[in-house]
């Protein structure tokens, strides 16, 4: 029998280099609800980023959103949240006070939004974020207004040489208080240690009764290896990154671009 909940990647896994989902890819996944499995799209984005490619579909995905930070069911079960792991206040307060005047841009993640500051130096930042996910920006003066508050999740989007450098000195800062990991050599991301797609994923397996043992995930970047852990069937595809490859149960013989998502459904199916 083939997986009864499969979660699946969006950049780098499902959708191609140019961010389309592929007419077989959309075939497989439509085939995927008509056996009666659970469809789960996961990623880094927005829920409402998500959605272009959720309404698109003859089924019902659920919502693994902000890489676990937020996880909805699907439509057909009214977007229930079924696991929420904001980051605290203290750790969002002092990553927006060392941010101030810096040449990244920061992306503030909170009540279904995305909140920035656009400056000189951070404009390029931003725009290449937009290009990447179509993510609408809500522009503020200042993020001190946030203070306080409790986030889903903040992005330091830049330089990749900038960013190697801020991912040291705040993993030497927070060590396990903080989920950091690097999605894209462009984005360094700061969650609750509560918030990752391994979490998330559990969370929907036990919301729509589904074992883990009938539960499968795809992806190819280094946040999806949580993903990984928890899925019973774990691929990663052939431009994956390699700890993403080491920690997948099968690597792919295909890429994001070579509808690999549809080709391995074919292959599930047979085994």
């Amino acid at each position: 029998m083939p997986p009864r909940l499969l979660a699946f990647d969006l950049d780098g896994t499902l959708l191609t280099s140019d961010k389309r989902l592929s007419r077989a890819n959309k075939a497989a996944l439509e085939d995927m609800a008509r056996c009666r499995a659970v469809v789960v799209l996961a990623s880094g984005r927005l829920g409402s980023s998500m959605m272009q490619y959720a309404r698109g579909l003859a089924c019902a995905p659920a919502l693994l959103t902000l890489n676990g930070a937020a996880v909805y069911a699907g439509a057909d079960r009214g977007f229930a949240l079924v696991h929420a792991a904001p980051l605290p206040s203290l750790h969002a307060d002092a990553l927006v006070r060392h941010s101030e005047h810096r040449e990244f841009a920061v992306n503030y993640y909170i009540d279904g939004m995305l909140y920035t500051v656009r400056t000189e130096k951070t404009a390029k930042w931003n725009d290449l974020y937009y290009a990447q996910t179509a993510s609408e920006y809500h522009v503020l003066d200042s993020l001190a207004g946030m203070r306080g508050r409790s986030p889903f999740k903040i992005i330091f989007v830049g330089d990749p040489t900038v960013l190697d450098k801020e991912e040291s000195e705040q993993r030497r800062r927070w060590g396990n208080e903080l989920y950091i990991v690097r999605t894209w050599e462009y984005y360094l991301e700061f969650m609750s240690p509560q918030a990752d797609k391994g979490k998330g994923l559990a969370a929907l397996a036990r919301a729509y009764g589904v074992d883990l043992a009938d539960v499968a995930a795809f992806g190819d970047a280094n946040n999806d290896i949580p993903m990984f852990a928890v899925a019973h069937t774990a691929v990663a595809l052939r431009n994956a990154s390699l700890d993403a490859k080491a920690a997948a149960t099968h690597v792919s013989e295909w890429t994001n671009d070579e509808d690999a998502v549809a080709r391995e459904w074919e292959r599930l199916k047979k085994t």
